[in-house]
């Protein structure tokens, strides 16, 4: 998103004449500087928002401007909770509620921006609840088994062995790996700094297979990987599978990272321990985990009747 207009120079008059015109014409550009423009200066992480909560409000605000735009601008404005639910509704019937909920975030942060114009005081959305997903989340997304990675690795080149290790055994999420600068490795220290959800700053340590995978790696300056474009890196690993014959389907990139989770519950059994190396800010999110080894369970209940069968 690009700022259009130099909202602080507009005189709140001025803006909400702005503001309403850009609704009414479902200028698609305007608003989005607006939604920046709001939330940059006042939303909950202002200048620390993330590129990636942009480029979600993005897709929210168009899908909304294109389900409403047969809609009046008097409509949009009423605040009636019908609109809200409509929308979700709409949403609902190809997205999964985790992508349904990202776009109530998204349009919410659109009709704050417009409050604070003064092109209205209402928010269609405030009394409609997310989406609830009935899910449990350790089934959305598998895990790649300890046998998994060490098949990737075998048939990795050196930059994408460095790739798997960086989510496999420090954790990182793919926006984290893609924009890694050596300035933020310490090999010494075992460290690399990383800066996560919320613009948040955190060390994560490195594994002796990852610092030998770094140091193969022929340059140490700029960015880690060569690799601008996280879809880059899905495809890297999708052709990783295909020749380690490796399972992809619902594990994908992040699969990587449930691997470190699981892989390090099982062997320390300490959630909290697990939770700062994700760097989770609560354990509620890190039982996700601990819950998804399905194999585990398996191994013990296969084994329940045998002394009775024989």
């Amino acid at each position: 998103m690009s700022e259009s207009f130099v909202w602080t120079d507009l005189s709140k008059k001025k803006r909400a004449k702005v503001a309403l015109r850009a609704l009414d014409e479902r200028d698609y550009p305007t608003l989005c500087s607006l939604v920046q423009h709001h939330q940059l200066h006042y939303g909950r992480s202002a200048s620390q928002t993330s590129p990636r909560t942009f480029l979600q409000y993005r897709g929210a605000l168009r899908k909304f401007l294109r389900f409403t735009e047969r809609m009046s601008t008097r409509r949009l404005l009423e605040g009636d909770p019908d609109l809200g639910a409509a929308f979700l509704g709409h949403l609902h019937r190809d997205l999964k509620p985790g992508s349904v909920n990202n776009a109530r975030s998204g349009v919410r942060a659109l009709y704050r921006a417009l409050r604070w114009a003064g092109a209205t005081q209402s928010d269609p959305f405030a009394d409609i609840p997310p989406v609830r997903d009935n899910v449990p989340a350790h089934l959305k997304r598998e895990a790649y088994s300890n046998e998994d990675v060490e098949k990737l690795l075998a048939v990795a080149d050196p930059m994408e062995r460095v790739m798997v290790l960086m989510a496999a055994q420090a954790g990182l999420r793919i926006h984290e790996v893609v924009k890694l600068q050596w300035s933020d490795i310490d090999l010494e220290a075992r460290e690399v700094m990383v800066i996560g959800k919320g613009r948040k700053a955190a060390k994560v340590h490195l594994s002796a297979a990852l610092v030998s995978a770094l140091e193969a790696l022929p340059t140490r300056e700029g960015r880690v990987l060569r690799w601008r474009q996280e879809r880059t890196l899905r495809d890297h690993l999708k052709r990783l599978c295909e020749k380690g014959q490796v399972r992809y389907s619902k594990r994908q990139f992040h699969g990587l990272r449930h691997h470190c989770a699981t892989r390090l519950h099982d062997e320390t059994g300490d959630l909290m321990l697990t939770a700062a190396h994700l760097r989770h800010s609560s354990t509620q999110t890190t039982e996700t985990y601990a819950k998804g080894d399905r194999r585990k369970i398996a191994a013990v209940v296969n084994h329940w009747g045998e002394a009775a069968a024989s």
